[in-house]
């Protein structure tokens, strides 16, 4: 964990000087295709080869959890199959599985053919009633804001909310729907197996027309999903083919037609890896220029975390004007829920057994056990004193049901070493995390912020201090790609990249273009 903190001040100094009898392992960006009829899950690479993942098992409809573990409905349960291909044949059971899909906070769901209705499913295995009646249920998915949509096969998609209110979305026009998938931009489209079309709808259920260009025509279109880049993949049932489609429409065969292989669901391997410690390096300011550190923890299980602020230990590593006496203050979204000033103070014991307290007495750190939520940590300087300083979160529960996902910190941007920079590290999984990494400024003008970095310019930076990517207006590169994640800035002056990166320490740094000085907010989204 120490290497995070070295990676931050290098970076700084850089830019200041300028179960299976037969398995193959998973990888992040494969598809994967439960093969029916030939008990097998095949895995096709980004360029189209396929190989058997596992078998033997009778897997349909599939589903990726954020770890890599890969769910599958067979005929009379659901299995689970990790990353390296052991398979736990009964995960869950009592129902006859159809499509599945998972919530942005780890818990699976099922259709249920045989009860007609939804269930909902723990990282542990416990079934629950999330929804019924839902007749004869299919495809599954999420929309952005935690709603799922189910096809039922007498042409109709349900809405079922969070709290399980189950309404009728699409009433017409459908025969046969089964596969479902939405876009980046929120457009839902269904495979409709018996008008052999995929049909695009709004996110408010306005018929948008059929998606796509074939040739020859689809075949009993039945599963679909997205990757990273835009493109659907349709996996044709009596076709027995995978159909690849731009989004401008135009088609290609992924898989060409093969009579010996069955295409049933499909799912892509998403980057696995985690964010296990986050960290910002700014210049303290007084008022709106205190730093901000925003943390996000998602997932089923409580995270336990230390938060640490330093100041003077910076020295060490030729750091000039550090804060002296740095305070933490951690919030929940309601309210200040653990403060500290000197790490000694408090939790000293406990602090010390974890092997990360503060190199100097004056230093901050709190040791805390959280639910899944937003958190912001403010660092401060006692009495209000001023100076660079860093605020660190670091997970110490890796395994858990929960992880860290976002980190964002608010505060002044200066020009050399008073640059905001934000560090993490990314380890575990397949080796492989997407992350978004937005600079804003203008925005916060929005909010009531005077003194706003007015022309944001973000860098990614890797261990070596290599600039992976930079951006300065955000629409200049990756435009399509950021706005399909649903993360475009609000200004187009404001920055933002998209980054696939390995297992590694990494920096995000938040500069003022041409030297700018001012308020910035620098923000990291790990995306599933």
């Amino acid at each position: 964990m120490k290497h995070l903190f070295k990676t931050i001040v290098f970076a700084a100094s850089f830019l200041a000087a300028e179960f299976s009898l037969t398995s193959v392992q998973a990888a992040a960006g494969d598809l994967y295709d439960g093969g029916l009829n030939n008990h097998i899950i095949y895995k096709f690479t980004p360029a189209g080869v396929k190989s058997n993942f596992v078998s033997p098992i009778d897997a349909d409809w599939l589903a990726f959890d954020t770890k890599g573990n890969l769910f599958a409905s067979t005929s009379t349960a659901i299995a689970k199959i990790t990353p390296a291909g052991s398979i736990t044949p009964s995960f869950a059971t009592g129902l006859t599985p159809t499509g599945l899909a998972f919530d942005a906070a780890g818990n699976l769901y099922a259709g249920d053919s045989g009860t007609n209705k939804i269930v909902k499913i723990t990282p542990t295995g416990t079934v629950t009633q999330f929804a019924s009646p839902v007749p004869a249920p299919t495809g599954l998915a999420f929309d952005r804001a935690g709603n799922l949509y189910v096809a039922e096969q007498s042409g109709v998609i349900v809405k079922i909310t969070s709290n399980g209110n189950v309404s009728s979305f699409i009433s017409s026009g459908l025969n046969l729907p089964e596969g479902l998938a939405f876009d980046g931009a929120g457009n839902l489209y269904v495979a409709d197996l018996n008008s052999n079309t995929i049909r695009k709808y709004s996110s408010n259920g306005s018929f948008l027309g059929t998606f796509g260009m074939y040739n020859p025509a689809l075949n009993a279109p039945r599963s679909l999903a997205f990757d990273r880049d835009g493109n659907l993949f349709i996996g044709e049932f009596s076709g027995k083919s995978i159909r690849k489609v731009a989004p401008n429409g135009s088609s290609t065969f992924f898989f060409s037609p093969d009579p010996n292989t069955f295409i049933g669901g499909l799912a892509f391997e998403p980057p696995t890896a985690q964010v296990t410690n986050i960290s910002t390096r700014a210049s303290v300011k007084t008022g709106l220029g205190v730093t901000i550190g925003g943390f996000i923890v998602t997932g089923t299980d409580t995270k336990q975390v230390v938060v640490r602020g330093l100041g003077p230990t910076l020295m060490q590593f030729g750091v000039s004007g550090v804060l002296a006496d740095p305070t933490l203050n951690l919030h929940d979204s309601t309210s200040s829920i653990a403060t500290n000033d000197n790490w000694k103070d408090t939790q000293q014991a406990a602090i010390q057994a974890t092997g990360l307290a503060p190199p100097n007495d004056s230093e901050s750190a709190i040791l805390i056990t959280l639910q899944p939520g937003n958190y912001t940590a403010i660092l401060a300087g006692k009495n209000g004193t001023t100076g660079i300083g860093l605020v660190e979160v670091y997970d110490i529960t890796t395994g858990a049901f929960a992880e860290l996902t976002n980190v964002s910190t608010r505060g002044f941007v200066g020009s050399g070493q008073s640059v905001m920079i934000a560090g993490f590290i990314t380890t575990g999984g397949n080796g492989s995390t997407q992350v978004v990494v937005r600079g804003l400024g203008p925005t916060l003008a929005q909010f009531g912020v005077s003194g706003a970095l007015a022309d944001p310019v973000v860098a990614l930076v890797d261990s070596n201090g290599t600039v992976i990517q930079s951006n300065n207006n955000w629409k200049d590169t990756q435009q399509a790609a950021i706005q399909a994640t649903g993360l475009a800035p609000p200004n187009n002056l404001e920055a933002a990249l998209l980054a696939t990166v390995t297992a590694g320490n990494y920096t995000a740094i938040l500069s003022g273009n041409g030297g700018g000085t001012g308020i910035g907010l620098v923000e990291v989204y790990k995306l599933r």
